[in-house]
């Protein structure tokens, strides 16, 4: 038997968001989803139902912006992965979710295989951006004063990035912020060798040949200022 992935769908529009589900059900049997409409309620569901791995989020929550929501969220369950499900693909609305650690976007434009796909590759550890993020990600280098790097080679970076493990991104994340290994190991309940080798792998994916390169990358992907 299939095991169940439990998902809370989180979008005050209620008759789309039961729409969806029912269509996501009938696509993967093994999606089982719990549905709230608003901030109280997601995190009261979420309370209620601890095995939920993918909260699929709308950024606009009947007027309060649901990135509002990721930290607390994330305070219940710090290993829940946020997937932002959308009408908005505007440069502000994706910036503000990446520095927000969500693991995937994609827009409200998408077909329903796509958002299938979207959640099964955010369940498997890995970040998901649809085309209309991913350009609206490579505008975001022209805004930080990058217009030299748009190239192909800035195209690679970001497919590499979408590649890290959602583990991997973490690393990656707070070694960009300075943090040391024996640290980052404390933070994430983690060994120091484990720590290591994941920094290897975000080395290996991204190119990085040292801790200026990586800052570099870090900046290029909107990371850190």
């Amino acid at each position: 038997m299939q095991s169940q992935l439990k998902i809370l769908f989180v979008d005050d529009h209620v008759g789309l968001r039961d729409g969806m589900t029912q269509m996501l059900k009938n696509k993967d049997s093994s999606f089982d989803f719990v549905c709230a409409s608003d901030y109280e309620s997601a995190l009261e569901t979420l309370k209620e139902n601890r095995g939920i791995k993918i909260v699929i989020l709308d950024l606009n929550l009947d007027g309060r912006s649901g990135l509002e929501l990721i930290p607390e969220l994330k305070k219940l369950s710090s290993d829940i992965s946020i997937l932002i499900y959308t009408m908005f693909n505007d440069v502000i609305h994706v910036e503000n979710s990446l520095l927000n650690g969500v693991q995937g976007y994609i827009t409200k434009d998408a077909t329903i295989d796509e958002l299938a796909s979207a959640i099964t590759t955010v369940a498997n550890g890995n970040s998901y951006y649809n085309k209309a993020a991913t350009e609206l990600m490579q505008s975001l280098l022209v805004k930080h004063g990058r217009e030299h790097y748009i190239t192909n080679d800035l195209s690679y970076l970001f497919d590499n990035y979408k590649s890290l493990s959602k583990k991997e991104r973490e690393v990656f994340i707070l070694l960009s912020q300075d943090m040391h290994v024996a640290d980052i190991a404390k933070k994430l309940g983690k060994s120091e060798k484990t720590v290591i080798n994941q920094r290897t792998e975000v080395y290996s994916k991204l190119d990085i040949k040292d801790r200026h390169d990586l800052l570099e990358k870090a900046k290029l992907l909107g990371l850190i200022v």
